[in-house]
């Protein structure tokens, strides 16, 4: 019988904010192809981050098998908060952010200055704008973010620097990741694009995003 620490980990799926479990779709079928239970986690903008977390953490200590976490977006800063205590992260394998803004997010900053815009953030107002402070994680995180910026991004409002239309690649760049990888998808292609989805699958297989050979990227 194999031990625990054999087993291939449960794949937990984040999605972002106001996307349902459905938006992660691809990369689900991506873990599946690799021989990984899936387990699809929701919420709604209306709760508070420390419920969603403590949800998040009770499913982790639960869980039968170890876990990598999958969190895109405003999902990858839920699945960091959630794993920063060690009785919960001794059954993390890792963390993979696609796209979160781990240091804030200055288009959440922008629509937070408007009525609208604080209604439509509501519960994630703060964690979104503010970010994560820089704790030490004890599990491992990697990254995969965008730089292609998408049309209606550009007209909503522009971003310095490399961004994939939503999230600034530097609000990506969290002191604690393990790995930092940069590809040339939009902030939706994080959820569909063939070779992040080599990426997850590569480090699902070996601990790293770049582990298997056939992937390449440009690692920031």
């Amino acid at each position: 019988m194999p031990t625990l620490v054999h087993l291939k980990p449960d794949v937990i799926l984040v999605p972002g904010l106001m996307r349902s479990g459905a938006s992660m779709t691809a990369v689900a079928d991506a873990a599946m192809a690799c021989g990984h239970r899936i387990g699809r986690f929701t919420y709604t903008r209306h709760d508070a981050p420390a419920v969603i977390q403590a949800r998040l953490q009770q499913i982790i200590r639960e869980s039968r098998r170890p876990v990598v976490v999958v969190g895109h977006s405003y999902g990858g800063l839920l699945a960091v908060s959630a794993c920063r205590h060690s009785s919960v992260t001794q059954r993390v394998r890792g963390i993979v952010c696609l796209g979160a803004p781990l240091r804030g997010s200055e288009r959440a900053r922008w629509l937070a200055g408007f009525r609208a815009g604080r209604t439509l953030l509501d519960a994630s107002a703060e964690l979104l704008c503010d970010g994560l402070d820089y704790p030490r994680v004890p599990a491992k995180i990697a990254m995969i973010a965008g730089e292609r910026p998408h049309a209606v991004g550009r007209l909503v409002r522009t971003l310095d620097g490399p961004n994939d239309g939503t999230v600034r690649v530097a609000e990506t760049a969290w002191p604690g990741l393990t790995e930092h990888v940069r590809l040339p998808v939009t902030h939706q292609g994080l959820l569909t694009d063939r070779r992040v989805l080599a990426h997850l699958q590569a480090y699902l297989s070996t601990g790293s995003l770049l582990g298997d050979a056939g992937v390449s990227a440009r690692a920031a």
